[in-house]
């Protein structure tokens, strides 16, 4: 293969999501063209381009499914903003907000079918066996995190279960796919698989941290939005196990605790030494992801991933 030029990858990829999210209907289009136009990392697109260096050809299949994985995680995108009854997103309204409800529901789902379509062609069973199996899992995730809401009784292993289902997952579905759409041995699609689920267990970690450790500007969204949200991320579970009072505060927080209670416990995480903990487990999924790289083929695309790692690990922490 020849050497990959990962900015005009993505840009291929940015047009094509362009045109993808057209619609008959100038409402549903126009909601969704406000979310693709906010920006994004395109992480998912980008992993699944870089694991189908590792199989025999990048072809059509290798587009759609990158494609695919961005629509499929827009919708996410859109749905956990009405869950969370967020304002903001990106530094611009939620759809939600800026239309309604229902709005944002509907095209939420919009996405989440056009994301479906656009691998309908694809004639490998696997693709279509995992994604849908994963869709499943991610809504599980979704479920997991509503239900533990305010909940200042879970425990890591809980936390890391839910972090795995609602981002790691469809991280690792673009590792593990990109690799079958081209043609990759079934070891080295395993090996990109547990890649995958690696960068995504960190990437959720490091974006628990800036929820903590990042100014309004640069999240896009007020700071502590998880906390505030009722969302009890590593930060919060690991400053709860040194410090009882703090633990109390958590327990006894509700959607109506005062912006004060809020604020104190923001700023007790934001000043402890559990951030520099929180990096440290981010760093050792990392650590699994780049050891398992190592054993890959193809030398220049491994040298693009561990770039990509890199990047992972350093988000503006």
């Amino acid at each position: 293969m020849s050497k990959l030029n990962m900015n005009s990858e993505i840009k291929k990829i940015e047009k094509r999501l362009a045109q993808a999210i057209k619609s008959e209907d100038k409402v549903l289009e126009e909601a969704a063209f406000h979310l693709f136009s906010s920006g994004g990392k395109r992480v998912r697109p980008a992993v699944a381009i870089l694991s189908s260096q590792f199989g025999k050809e990048m072809n059509e299949d290798v587009y759609r499914v990158a494609v695919a994985l961005e629509l499929i995680h827009m919708a996410t995108l859109v749905h956990d903003d009405v869950i969370d009854k967020s304002d903001k997103r990106r530094g611009r309204l939620t759809i939600a907000k800026k239309w309604n409800q229902t709005t944002a529901i509907l095209t939420g789902n919009f996405l989440l079918a056009l994301g479906l379509e656009h691998i309908s062609d694809i004639e490998d069973n696997r693709v279509h066996t995992i994604i849908s199996n994963s869709i499943i899992d991610v809504c599980m995730g979704e479920l997991f995190q509503f239900q533990d809401q305010f909940n200042g009784h879970q425990s890591i292993t809980n936390y890391l279960r839910r972090i795995n289902r609602k981002t790691a997952l469809l991280i690792q579905l673009s590792t593990e796919v990109g690799a079958i759409a081209s043609g990759a041995d079934i070891k080295t699609v395993h090996n990109l698989k547990m890649i995958g689920h690696y960068i995504g267990m960190s990437f959720q970690i490091v974006d628990d941290i800036l929820d903590f450790t990042s100014t309004e500007k640069q999240l896009g969204k007020p700071v502590g939005s998880d906390l505030m949200n009722g969302h009890i991320t590593l930060p919060v579970l690991l400053e709860m196990k040194k410090n009882s009072a703090f633990k109390q505060q958590i327990q006894q927080l509700s959607p109506n605790s005062s912006p004060e209670t809020f604020k104190y416990c923001i700023d007790t995480v934001r000043s402890s030494d559990v951030i520099q903990q929180c990096l440290g487990i981010s760093n050792k999924y990392l650590d699994k992801a780049l050891d398992l790289i190592d054993e890959l083929e193809n030398d220049s695309a491994k040298a693009l991933f561990k770039k990509l790692i890199k990047k992972v690990g350093k988000r503006n922490v």
